[in-house]
C-alpha cells in the first residue's frame, strides 16, 4: 500500500507534463507570430491582395485647365467734343496789357497786329520805357494801342536853328543813318559822335523806336542847278565832189 494519496500523485504528474509542454507552446506561438509577420511583410511589399502595411504616397492628379474663350470687350467709342473757337474781339481803344515772361516790344506789337509802327506807338504811349534799351519786364503793365491806331504827327524841327543844335529823334520804319542825316542837314559822322553808346560806326544797326540825338543844320543845302544853256546845233558837213 502506497504512502502517497492517489490524488496527489496525479497532480504531480500533471504539473510535470505542463512544465514540459509550456515552452513548446510558447515557442510554437512565437514561430507562428514570426511566420505570420513575414507573410504580412511580403504581401505588403509586393502589393498583392490589396493589403498595404505601410502608407504609400498617392500621386495627386494634375488637372489641365481647359482654355476658356474670353470674349473681348466691345470698344465704346469716345466722343470728343470739338471746342468752339471764340473769336477774340479786336479792341477799338488803347488798353492795358501785363507783360509776360519772354515778351518784348516787337513781340507785343506782333501779338496785337500793330504793324510796322507798333514799337514806336508803344514807346509813345509808354514814356517810362527806355527808348534806348526798349526793355520791358514781366508783370509790368503797359498801354497798348489798338490795330490801325493812327501815328501822331511829329513836331517839326526848327529849320532855322543854329548849326549843331541837337534834337531828339525817334527812328522811323525805313530810316537809315544816311536818310536821317539828309533829313536834318547833318552828317553820319556827327550823328555817330552824338550817340557814342548806341552807334559805333557807319555799320551800326538802328531800329524803329530807337531814340537818337541829331545835330542839325551842319550842312548848307545846295540848291538844285537848272541847266538853261542853249544846245549847240550840230555842224553840217558838206561833201565836195572832186571832178
Amino acid at each position: 500500500m502506497s504512502d502517497n494519496p492517489p490524488n496527489l500523485t496525479n497532480l504531480g504528474s500533471f504539473r510535470k507534463k505542463r512544465n514540459r509542454l509550456l515552452p513548446i507552446i510558447i515557442w510554437g506561438a512565437a514561430a507562428v507570430l514570426v511566420l505570420g509577420g513575414v507573410v504580412i511583410l511580403v504581401m505588403s511589399l509586393s502589393g498583392g491582395g490589396g493589403f498595404t502595411l505601410f502608407a504609400t504616397k498617392t500621386p495627386t492628379p494634375t488637372i489641365t485647365p481647359s482654355p476658356t474663350n474670353t470674349v473681348p470687350p466691345t470698344e465704346t467709342p469716345t466722343i470728343t467734343s470739338t471746342p468752339t473757337l471764340t473769336a477774340t474781339p479786336t479792341p477799338s481803344a488803347p488798353f492795358y496789357y501785363v507783360v509776360l515772361d519772354g515778351d518784348s516790344l516787337s513781340i507785343i506789337a506782333k501779338k496785337f497786329n500793330l504793324g510796322d509802327n507798333g514799337v514806336i506807338q508803344l514807346l509813345m504811349m509808354n514814356p517810362l520805357i527806355d527808348p534806348t534799351t526798349l526793355t520791358v519786364y514781366a508783370g509790368e503793365e503797359i498801354m497798348v494801342p489798338p490795330p490801325g491806331w493812327p501815328m501822331p504827327t511829329l513836331t517839326p524841327w526848327p529849320v532855322d536853328s543854329q548849326p549843331g543844335t541837337k534834337i531828339n529823334y525817334m527812328v522811323q520804319p525805313g530810316d537809315s543813318l544816311g536818310t536821317i542825316a539828309a533829313k536834318f542837314r547833318s552828317t553820319i559822322a556827327a550823328i555817330i559822335k552824338a550817340n557814342p553808346i548806341a552807334l559805333v560806326d557807319e555799320t551800326s544797326m538802328i531800329y524803329p523806336g530807337q531814340m537818337l540825338v541829331i545835330p542839325v543844320n551842319l550842312v548848307t543845302p545846295v540848291p538844285t542847278s537848272i541847266n538853261t544853256s542853249t544846245p549847240t546845233p550840230a555842224a553840217t558837213i558838206t561833201a565836195t565832189k572832186t571832178p
